[in-house]
């Protein structure tokens, strides 16, 4: 892994999970933690039609407040014995990403998202999925509060391409420094949908298991009527605390098949999801 760990946060509960979960990677990792914010003021209050003074003002106490709460967060990083780094943008959420991912050579982001509870899928929500699917990052997303033993059971998504077997590489050098008890292959049977024969996939789940030497590996092909619900209902039977999916092709049409799976899974999954790409 990268040393540098980049966390988003708009300081509601979801994303304070995330740096909750951040901070225990960066422990892991000996990373360095970059705290972002964007207020996006200039969009929010143009909509009001306000006068340039009032305009002014609230720019100034909304911007003055943030810095107050990304402070706070600051120094709760520190106490954690973290290297820390604060990043503040007035301007809009994505170009303030685009920007730290030029700048910063980011091996990790960890987010935070609602994804489909009940409570408001504002800000992160929405901004965890257009980061899934703009950027070329590794992304972890993050629904509830971390536990002690974060990733005990973890499943590796896969349509088993080729390349996917990087991937599968660099999910479990991200999993190596946890205890985890059981890794889970899993390929899903799309009913009535055109797949590879049984024996054949069967044979591509034995390849991916010869990876995973030194793991207590198991490998599936999960028959159900769509990717996000096969990967739902395993998670749920198989009691599993993390999923890794691949989010790299090179084909433009699988990748808009892909990228469709792999957000709805973000939005979906009650777990935590690792996003992997190049």
């Amino acid at each position: 892994m990268s040393n540098n760990i980049l966390v988003p946060t708009d300081f509601s509960e979801c994303a304070d999970f995330a740096l909750e979960a951040a901070l225990k990677i960066c422990k892991k990792e000996s990373a360095h933690l970059h705290l972002f914010h964007a207020s996006d003021l200039t969009t929010s209050l143009e909509e009001l039609n306000l006068d340039q003074n009032v305009v002014d003002k609230i720019s100034g106490e909304i911007s003055l407040n943030a810095k107050d709460k990304l402070e706070v967060r600051e120094r709760l990083i520190q106490e954690e014995g973290v290297a820390c780094t604060v990043h503040y943008e007035g301007g809009d959420f994505i170009g303030g990403m685009k920007h730290l991912l030029d700048s910063i050579d980011i091996e990790l982001i960890v987010m935070g998202s609602h994804g489909k509870s009940g409570r408001r899928d504002w800000l992160m929500g929405t901004n965890t999925q257009k980061v899934v699917r703009k950027y070329h990052k590794n992304v972890l997303v993050i629904k509830e509060a971390p536990s002690e033993d974060m990733f005990s059971k973890v499943v590796f998504v896969s349509g088993l391409y080729e390349d996917d077997k990087e991937v599968f590489k660099k999910f479990l050098n991200f999993i190596e420094t946890y205890d985890v008890q059981e890794v889970h292959i899993l390929a899903i049977n799309l009913l009535g949908w055109f797949n590879q024969p049984t024996i054949l996939m069967k044979e591509l789940l034995e390849d991916f298991k010869n990876i995973a030497s030194g793991f207590n590996c198991k490998t599936h092909f999960y028959s159900d009527y769509s990717v996000e619900a096969g990967i739902r209902h395993f998670v749920e039977e198989h009691d599993v605390s993390l999923i890794g999916i691949s989010n790299q092709t090179r084909n433009p049409v699988k990748r808009i098949f892909l990228g469709s799976n792999v957000e709805m899974v973000v939005n979906n999954a009650r777990v935590p999801v690792l996003s992997l790409d190049n």
